[in-house]
């Protein structure tokens, strides 16, 4: 269901965007979705943060991007345990916080919207949701919290554990892979071009729809998206990312977006 608190912090905000700094913030002096990076989101003026949750391979949260950590030590996060992912890190100064760091974090700022992207998939059962879930509720935060997904076992997974907190489900005009080879295949090429319509956050019952800026209209008089339609029949909540200028903050919020990501905070409020 969609959260009461983040329904009144649109309703106060009375027509003005909710802006989410992007893993805090990026390409900064600050490395990307650590402590010292939230901080400087909410110092430029966030509202809240999102970040990205990953499973290593001896099942500890993280808070890293899967795609960061393969840039900067070649490793995804379930290759590695916590320890040997956090050893690599500190050789380049940069301190990967655990996801109960980052709750204990949230927790002290009341009134600020906490997206948590979790990255991490399994089948049946995603149990990178469930202890997240289980965190969450250990630090009492559940009505501060969005939790989103590009996939869907994820999101089944987050509403079975948790029958109450605000779910998104997440989608992008170009589908990534962690093998590229894959994108070769019939079975991407049709998976993409459904992904692009949001049906499947319908599907599983999301509360929200997180389409990337790119699947945005251009202006009011264009067609609406089948994904708006939706939302606007099911009265889903629209979210946007990632907004980067004031072009984008006007077509996301003319299509209903009240909250949406940001890599650059400060260029949009």
């Amino acid at each position: 269901m969609k959260s009461p608190l983040i329904d009144r912090l649109i309703t106060e905000k009375k027509g003005k965007p909710i802006i989410l700094g992007h893993r805090g913030v990026r390409n900064g002096d600050v490395p990307e979705n650590t402590l010292g990076a939230f901080e400087e989101a909410f110092k430029r003026g966030a509202s809240g943060i999102e970040i990205d949750v990953e499973s290593t391979l001896d099942g500890e949260l993280i808070v890293i991007n899967r795609w960061f950590l393969k840039s900067q030590f070649d490793v995804f996060p379930w290759e590695k345990s916590r320890e040997e992912i956090l050893q690599l890190a500190r050789k380049k100064d940069i301190e990967i916080p655990t996801f109960l760091a980052v709750c204990q974090f949230i927790k002290k700022r009341e009134n600020t919207i906490f997206n948590v992207e979790i990255k991490s998939s399994h089948h049946f059962i995603c149990h990178t949701a469930r202890k997240a879930i289980d965190i969450i509720r250990s630090q009492d935060i559940d009505s501060q919290v969005i939790i989103s997904s590009f996939d869907m076992n994820t999101l089944l997974t987050t509403r079975f554990y948790h029958h109450t907190i605000e779910t998104a489900y997440l989608f992008r005009s170009v589908d990534r892979v962690v093998k590229l080879d894959d994108k070769k295949t019939w079975r991407y090429k049709i998976n993409s071009l459904i992904n692009r319509t949001g049906i499947k956050g319908i599907i599983v019952g999301v509360d929200t729809l997180h389409p990337e800026i790119s699947l945005f209209p251009e202006n009011v008089d264009q067609k609406q998206n089948l994904w708006q339609s939706l939302a606007r029949r099911m009265d889903k909540r629209v979210n946007a990312w990632t907004v980067e200028t004031q072009e984008d903050l006007e077509k996301a919020m003319s299509a209903g977006a009240r909250i949406v990501i940001s890599d650059n905070v400060k260029s949009i409020i």
